[in-house]
């Protein structure tokens, strides 16, 4: 549980990184740090090594000179594992940023952040446009298609005017940030879901972002904070697309309740047998939109994808019931 009281109040915002074994990566990216308009703002950069075998530590430890940067190490697999470390252990500035290790902010992206959450003084929680950044290499059409942007390069990106966040809809886990009242209560990341080596769910912010919806904090969204997301290469794949659909349809199925809970209370068999029958069902729609894929339609592709994931993580939470 974070104690308000013990943070740090003479810091403005704390930006927190969590890695793994992405050394190079993240150099890309604190190098980008150290280009940012930090002028009249006082800013520490946590950076959570999460068991990295690689030289992330070394790589963290050769910015001290250029950036306010603390090094944190956290051995249990997992992206929230890691965050729940820094919430824990660090003195947070009064705004608590969230991205990831390899973004690239724009230049007055901490400037536009404190001067968003000046205006919307009424807000805690608050979110900012990201855009894809391709390598140099051959983009293939259907990865520039909205539903393949959006689901595989996290782009986020609602316009040009500020706004409140409609219902059901929450800012992506490189480019959000909150008050650090809102970690008073003891609020922390799920541990179950989000990036990890093995067994990988997706669903890491919006599970965090779903609970404070619930707790009644409204969420502002601000094109004027904005990040570029790095993409490898080897993320350009359509193997890559189909798992990132799949793990989607699993988180989503984490975060919300049972699919048809009061069906399931009552008649278990039934529920079983209808899941069974809809993954049989999404499993020959896939099948099927594969080919529309193949003219650069990847989106009934990946609607069908995750309600596979689904339906397939539904079935395990009830067999655990």
């Amino acid at each position: 549980m974070v104690d308000v009281a013990d943070s740090n109040s003479g810091l403005d915002i704390s930006v927190l990184i969590a890695t793994y074994n992405r050394a190079e990566i993240l150099r890309q990216t604190l190098e980008s740090m150290t280009h940012l308009d930090r002028d009249g703002l006082s800013v520490e950069f946590v950076v959570i090594d999460n068991n990295s075998s690689d030289n992330t530590e070394e790589v963290i430890k050769s910015f001290s000179d250029r950036l306010s940067i603390r090094y944190l190490f956290e051995p249990q697999p997992g992206k929230n594992c890691a965050l729940n470390k820094a919430l824990d252990e660090v003195g947070l500035g009064r705004l608590v940023v969230f991205t990831d290790d390899d973004v690239e902010p724009q230049k007055d992206w901490l400037q536009s952040i404190i001067s968003t959450s000046k205006c919307w003084t009424q807000y805690s929680v608050f979110g900012g446009k990201q855009y894809p950044i391709f390598p140099p290499c051959h983009v293939p059409k259907w990865a520039c298609h909205e539903s393949s942007s959006i689901l595989l390069f996290a782009k986020h990106d609602y316009g040009d005017k500020e706004f409140v966040y409609p219902t059901k809809v929450f800012p992506f886990g490189a480019n959000f940030w909150v008050r650090r009242e809102v970690f008073a209560c003891g609020l922390c990341f799920n541990e179950n879901i989000g990036p990890r080596p093995k067994n990988r769910i997706m669903g890491s912010e919006t599970s965090f972002l779903k609970l404070l919806a619930q707790k009644g904090y409204g969420m502002v969204y601000s094109p004027r904070a904005v990040v570029g997301h790095r993409i490898q290469s080897k993320q350009i794949s359509i193997v890559n697309l189909l798992m990132r659909a799949y793990r989607s349809g699993r988180g989503a199925a984490c975060i919300g309740t049972l699919c048809r809970k009061d069906l399931f209370d009552k008649h278990p068999i039934l529920w079983y047998m209808i899941r069974i029958g809809v993954i049989f069902r999404m499993v020959f729609r896939f099948a099927v939109s594969l080919v529309p894929l193949a003219f650069q339609r990847p989106g009934r592709t990946l609607g069908a994808m995750g309600l596979i994931g689904y339906n397939v993580e539904s079935f395990i939470i009830a067999m655990k019931r």
